[in-house]
C-alpha cells in the first residue's frame, strides 16, 4: 500500500479525491448555510405575516369567539400553535397546531425570546427563537428542550384593553429539510468519489503506461541493450518525451559504439606495443595492462612473493608529484621503468607505468665493453712480446746468431697471431652486417667428410687420440659452400682434439634423412652447463683459467662458426657434460641433390 501511495497513480489519485473532497465541503457548507438563511427568513416572515393577520382579524371580528375557533382551524392547517391573551395575561383561546408536542402554557410564556411585554405595550416585536422544556415526545436537542420560533403580536380585544396574539411554529421540520439534504450531498459524494477514482485511474494509466514503458526501457539500455527503444503512440507530450527518449537512446548509442571503436583501438595500440604499459587509479590498483607488462607483473610477483601490489612502492614517490625513473632487474632481465601521475586538476588520480625490457640493450653493451677489453688483451699479449723482443735486438742483448733467429722466429709467430685476429675480427664483423659472401655448389658427401679427417689425422695421431668418421645419411650429396663449411668443421674438431686427453676419441659423423646433422663428438672435459649459452659469443672462454699458447685460438671461432652455419639457412648447437664429452650438432636444412 506504501508503494501505492508512492507512485504516480496514487498520488494523482489522492490529489484528485483531495481536490473534489474540498470542492464538495465547501459546496455542502454554502449550500446549508444558503438554504438555513433563505428558510429561517422565510418561516420568520409567513409566521409574522400569519401572527398579524389574525390580531387584525380578531380585532375586526364582532363575535370573538367564533373567530378563535376559525383561528383555531387555521393554526391546525398551518402547523402552527396558538395562545391568544388578555390584558391580564390570561388565556382567552388556545390551539395546538398539528404534530406539534403538548408545551407548557408558563414554559412557553416566560420564555425570554418572546418579548409578550412589547406585544402587550401595542410593539410588533419580530419573531424569534425559543427552548422550551417538554416531557412529552418530540424532536429535543442536545439540550433536552424544543426549539421553536415565535412571535407575540398586540390584540385590541376591546375598548382600553390590550392583548396578545402568541404563535409558535417548530423548527424540526427544517432540519429534517437539511438532514435531507446532507444526505443527498453524501450521495453526491459518494458517486463523485467512485467517478472521481475511476477518471483518475483512467486518466493516470494514460500517463503511466508510457512511463512504465520508458522505466522498462531504461533498465534495458542499463543493461547494455542500446538498441531499445519506446513505442509511439501518441502525438501529445509523453508522444514527444518518447521521441525525445528514442532520440537520446540512438545518440548513446552511437556514444557507445564510438567509445567501444576507440577502446578497441586503444587496446590494440596497447597489445601490439612492445613496451608494457600499466594504468594505476587513485587507490594504487592496476586498472589496466597489456601483454609485456603482463610478463613483466607475473616476473615481478614470483621473485617479490610477499607483496601484495605490484608497483605500489614506485606509486607512493608518484603521489608526490614527482616521475619514477628505475631500473627494475627481475627474474633474470632487466626493465627500465618510469611512471608519471595522472592529474585531474590539482589532485592525482592515478599513474602511468611504462616498462621497457632493457636486457638485450644491456647485454649488447656488456658485449661491447667486453669485446673491447678483449681485444685489448688479446692484443696486449702480442704487442708486448713484439716489443720486449724488438728492444732486445735493437739493444744488441742478444749477441748469438741462433738467439736473433729464435726472437725473430718469435716476432713472426705473434704478428701472425695479430693477423689472424684482425682477419677474423673483419670476417666477423662483415657476417654480423649481413655481408656473407656463399659461393654455393654440389659436392659428394663422404669425400669432402674424408678430407677433413685426413687434414687432421697426424695430428690425431700425435695426440693418441682416435679420429672416426661415420656416415649413417642418406644424403650422399650436399649444396653448401665448401670453404666456409670446411671453416666451420676445421674449427670444430681443432677444439675437440684440443680438449681430448690422450686415448680419447673424436667422431665426425653425418646423420639424418630429411635434414642432414653433422657432428662433431668428442671423448673431452666437457663444457659447464652454466657455460653452454654463451659459448658461441665473442671471446667467450669456458675455462677461465686457460690461456692460450702460441698461435692458439683467438676466442672467435665459434662465434664466426654460427654466422656461417646460419648464412646457409641453419643452425648450430652443443650438448655437453662435464668430465664426459662434448657434441656440436650442426642441422643443415638444404635441399641435396641424391644421385
Amino acid at each position: 500500500m506504501d508503494v501505492f501511495f508512492r507512485s504516480v497513480v496514487g498520488k494523482l489519485w489522492m490529489t484528485i479525491i483531495a481536490l473534489f473532497a474540498l470542492v464538495l465541503t465547501i459546496f455542502s457548507l454554502l449550500l446549508v448555510q444558503s438554504f438555513d438563511s433563505f428558510y429561517n427568513a422565510r418561516q420568520t416572515k409567513n409566521l409574522q405575516e400569519l401572527a398579524e393577520g389574525l390580531s387584525t382579524g380578531l380585532e375586526a371580528s364582532k363575535d370573538k369567539q367564533t373567530a378563535l375557533e376559525m383561528a383555531s382551524t387555521f393554526g391546525l392547517v398551518h402547523h402552527t400553535g396558538m395562545i391568544v391573551l388578555d390584558e391580564k395575561r390570561e388565556v382567552v383561546g388556545k390551539s395546538e397546531g398539528k404534530g406539534l408536542p403538548e408545551i407548557p402554557v408558563e414554559q412557553l410564556l416566560s420564555a425570554p425570546g418572546l418579548k409578550l411585554d412589547q406585544a402587550l405595550a401595542g410593539k410588533h416585536p419580530a419573531p424569534d427563537r425559543l427552548y422550551v422544556q417538554i416531557d412529552t415526545a418530540g424532536s429535543p436537542d442536545r439540550s433536552g428542550n424544543l426549539q421553536l420560533l415565535a412571535v407575540a403580536v398586540p390584540l385590541e380585544i376591546s375598548t382600553g384593553k390590550q392583548g396578545s396574539v402568541v404563535m409558535y411554529q417548530a423548527i424540526e421540520d427544517f432540519d429534517d429539510t437539511v438532514s435531507e439534504v446532507r444526505f443527498l450531498i453524501f450521495v453526491v459524494g459518494v458517486i463523485g468519489f467512485v467517478s472521481t477514482t475511476v477518471f483518475a485511474f483512467f486518466l493516470s494509466s494514460r500517463i503511466t503506461i508510457p512511463l512504465r514503458q520508458m522505466k522498462e526501457t531504461a533498465h534495458r539500455i542499463a543493461e547494455g541493450d542500446f538498441h531499445a527503444e519506446i513505442p509511439i503512440r501518441t502525438t501529445d507530450e509523453m508522444g514527444e518525451l518518447a521521441l525525445s527518449f528514442n532520440t537520446m537512446a540512438s545518440k548513446l548509442n552511437q556514444l557507445v559504439d564510438a567509445l567501444s571503436k576507440e577502446k578497441e583501438q586503444l587496446a590494440s595500440v596497447l597489445r601490439s606495443m612492445v613496451d608494457g604499459v600499466v594504468l594505476i587509479d587513485e587507490n594504487g590498483k592496476i586498472a589496466v595492462k597489456n601483454p609485456p607488462a603482463e610478463r613483466f607483473l607475473r616476473d615481478w610477483v614470483y621473485q617479490n612473493a610477499d607483496e601484495q601490489v605490484p608497483l605500489f612502492s614506485f606509486y607512493q614517490k608518484v603521489q608526490t608529484g614527482e616521475e619514477v625513473i628505475e631500473d627494475i632487474p627481475v627474474q633474470g632481465r632487466i626493465w627500465a621503468l618510469v611512471m608519471v601521475p595522472l592529474n585531474d586538476r590539482n589532485q592525482i588520480r592515478g599513474a602511468v607505468a611504462v616498462m621497457r625490457d632493457i636486457t638485450q640493450e644491456r647485454k649488447l653493451d656488456k658485449m661491447r665493453n667486453d669485446f673491447v677489453a678483449n681485444v685489448s688483451h688479446e692484443l696486449r699479449t702480442p704487442l708486448s712480446m713484439l716489443q720486449g723482443y724488438s728492444e732486445a735486438i735493437v739493444d744488441d742483448i742478444v749477441a748469438t746468431p741462433e738467439e736473433h733467429k729464435e726472437l725473430a722466429k718469435i716476432i713472426y709467430d705473434e704478428s701472425v697471431r695479430m693477423t689472424k685476429l684482425v682477419n677474423e675480427l673483419l670476417s666477423l664483423a662483415r657476417m654480423e652486417a649481413g655481408h656473407v659472401e656463399l659461393l654455393q655448389e654440389t659436392l659428394e658427401l663422404r669425400p669432402y667428410l674424408e678430407r677433413i679427417q685426413r687434414k687432421f689425422t697426424n695430428l690425431a695421431r700425435e695426440r693418441d687420440i682416435h679420429l672416426l668418421l661415420e656416415m649413417s645419411t642418406t644424403h650422399s650429396h650436399v649444396h653448401i659452400d665448401p670453404d666456409r663449411m670446411e671453416q666451420v668443421l676445421t674449427n670444430l674438431v681443432d677444439n675437440a682434439l684440443r680438449h681430448t686427453p690422450s686415448q680419447g676419441s673424436v667422431i665426425i659423423r653425418a646423420r639424418g634423412d630429411k635434414t642432414l646433422l653433422l657432428e662433431i663428438s668428442d671423448t673431452g672435459s666437457g663444457i659447464p652447463q652454466e657455460d653452454l649459452p654463451f659459448v658461441f659469443e665473442r671471446f667467450y672462454k669456458a675455462d677461465k683459467a686457460r690461456t692460450r699458447g702460441r698461435l692458439g685460438g683467438t676466442g672467435l671461432g665459434l662465434a664466426i662458426a654460427k654466422n656461417i652455419v646460419e648464412a646457409h639457412g641453419g643452425t648450430i648447437s652443443v650438448q655437453s657434460k662435464l668430465g664426459e664429452g662434448t657434441t656440436f650438432t650442426i642441422a643443415l636444412m638444404l635441399q641435396s641433390k641424391n644421385k
